[in-house]
């Protein structure tokens, strides 16, 4: 994986840890490469705290099991491998706060300690009187200090949860709530105490069980939150494996994916609902997982790779998923090495200028260029073409001519290759092929929510942060492009693969009616339905992507 500035703390919730192999946490630890392992309270878990001190190599601490030597505060080191140090204070309880403020409150005050962990801090909705409450407000108010604002961490909150609570020292009234923030931030006053709030705990999409996050800390706080689903690791990584599959071949013996490669095609043909297209499937996706390299299940050649010129690689930032304005385009080309950004600095209620200018230097400048995305028809594609025809008419023709490849239609959507990143977004799949990206700590709805605020209020952003981002996803496309480029056809592989497996068919050779052959399994536990399939791992999940095929292509 590539490193990152800061120290890594994995959050997990102990059903996570209970309910999966011992390889899976140990595949978990391998990948994400945590320096501290976070089993979430507020319950004692001590079944699950002992599974994940068992598993991972990285220290493990679960908060209500935290004594302290009898104190309200347990301060801990978390180092990681480059050197860096920060110190983080773990709570039992907002209880053992209470117990003891005057103790809690020196423990926070003597030294420099980046977060306090409590896991019973969270929020509650009154619907009748049309407020949301604090839980344990008083008690943080009366331990923290009033000159800074305090970062808290819980589980008891999902990890997207991020927001400042302003309180009075003596009370904990609520005096006011930032529910949009900046980096760096701080108390309304001197007089006040600030408590920034960001959750750990699962969130939606994954089911709770399933979902695990890993929170990037630097000395100013949490500076990125990433979160997984716990079947992206282990045996349920693999196309075509999920619980019940994954608990028949346990009963085997076959608990890794390295054992899942040395047991026959036949023999895992032989599990039910498998058969041996889905045998073979499970082989191939085990291997490019194992072995980091991407496979080509055909002969299709990839978009544009015969053509004299390479495309252009492009990105794009808006300021949401329905957007009002494409405020960034960014443009990489591979030819000259050199990129060009396209960004609006000083008028947000302007979405013309950026398009215009982009428009004026691809087609003044490139005019027979094609362009090349990662997922576009789902969104770059799609919205740029709605931009151009409303904002600059005039160029509408000559920007549908262009011709437009999507890198994850050709391999993901229209199945031509098995890629190694535990999801198949951009990022993943180019950290997994050996990108070293420009670690901003930005992600697209970063930089979605950071311009809303700059459309609000006209705070600047840090700019060359926002385009050092869309810079790397351009770069990283690339560099995915040029390893799929370098990998053999399937027909190329079979001929040198001398176990005789590589002659697979794709996962959409498999038979209709065999839905786990085909990367999918459903099944149903009482009133909770699980379905994983090969598009759960999309970076478009849920997007509408009408276009079928490569646009443009035959006009060359």
């Amino acid at each position: 994986m590539t490193a990152r500035a800061g120290v890594r703390l994995l959050a997990l919730p102990p059903s996570a840890l209970a309910d999966r192999p011992v390889a899976t946490l140990e595949d978990i630890d391998r990948t994400l490469e945590p320096d501290a392992v976070w089993v979430l309270g507020p319950a004692r878990e001590p079944q699950s705290f002992a599974r994940a001190r068992g598993a991972f190599d990285a220290p493990a601490f679960h908060p209500p099991l935290e004594t302290g030597e009898n104190e309200p505060i347990h301060r801990r080191v978390i180092g990681a491998d480059d050197g860096i140090e920060l110190e983080i204070a773990v709570a039992q309880s907002l209880r053992a706060l209470r117990a003891s403020p005057e103790a809690a409150s020196s423990a926070l005050r003597d030294g420099d300690v980046t977060a306090l962990v409590c896991d019973d801090v969270t929020t509650t909705v009154r619907p009748t009187a049309l407020e949301t409450r604090l839980e344990g407000a008083e008690t943080l108010a009366a331990v923290l200090p009033t000159d800074c604002a305090t970062t808290v961490l819980t589980g008891a909150e999902p990890a997207e949860y991020d927001e400042l609570w302003h309180l009075e020292p003596d009370t904990g009234a609520v005096r006011g709530v930032d529910h949009e923030l900046r980096a760096e931030v701080g108390p309304l006053d001197e007089d006040c105490v600030s408590v920034r709030v960001r959750g750990a705990g699962p969130v939606e999409g994954y089911g709770r069980s399933r979902s695990i996050a890993v929170l990037t800390l630097t000395a100013d706080g949490v500076e990125r939150v990433e979160t997984h689903d716990v079947t992206d690791f282990g045996l349920e990584a693999v196309t075509g494996i999920g619980p019940k599959t994954a608990e028949r071949l346990a009963e085997r013996g076959v608990t890794t994916r390295e054992e899942l490669l040395e047991t026959p095609v036949e023999t895992l043909a032989g599990l039910p609902g498998v058969g041996r297209d889905g045998a073979r499937t499970m082989h191939e996706h085990a291997t490019v997982l194992e072995t980091g390299e991407p496979r080509r299940l055909t002969d299709e050649s990839l978009p544009g790779v015969d053509w004299s010129t390479p495309p252009l690689c492009v990105d794009i930032e808006t300021d949401g998923l329905s957007p009002t304005i494409i405020w960034q385009i960014g443009v990489y080309d591979p030819v000259a090495d050199t990129y060009r950004a396209f960004v609006e600095t000083e008028d947000p209620s302007d979405p013309a200028s950026v398009l215009e200018a982009f428009c004026d230097w691809l087609l003044g400048m490139h005019p027979n260029r094609a362009l090349l995305t990662w997922n576009g028809w789902g969104f770059d594609y799609r919205h740029l073409g709605a931009f151009v025809a409303k904002h600059v008419p005039y160029y509408v023709d000559e920007w549908e001519s262009i011709p437009k490849f999507d890198l994850y239609l050709w391999a993901v959507r229209n199945e031509h290759a098995l890629l190694p990143g535990r999801t198949n977004k951009l990022e993943a799949v180019a950290d997994a092929l050996g990108y070293d990206g420009a670690r901003t700590g930005l992600d697209g709805a970063q930089t979605a929510a950071a311009y809303q605020r700059f459309m609000r209020t006209g705070e600047p952003l840090e700019w060359d942060r926002h385009e050092a981002y869309c810079e790397d996803d351009c770069r990283a496309l690339w560099h995915v492009y040029e390893r799929l480029r370098e990998t053999p056809t399937a027909s190329a592989s079979s001929r040198t693969d001398s176990s005789g497996s590589a002659a697979a068919s794709s996962p959409a050779s498999a038979s209709a009616s065999d839905s786990e052959a085909s990367g999918t399994e459903t099944e149903t536990s009482g009133t909770e339905t699980t379905d994983r399939t090969a598009t759960q791992r999309d970076a478009s999940a849920g997007s509408d992507s009408s276009d079928g095929e490569q646009t443009g292509l035959s006009d060359f």
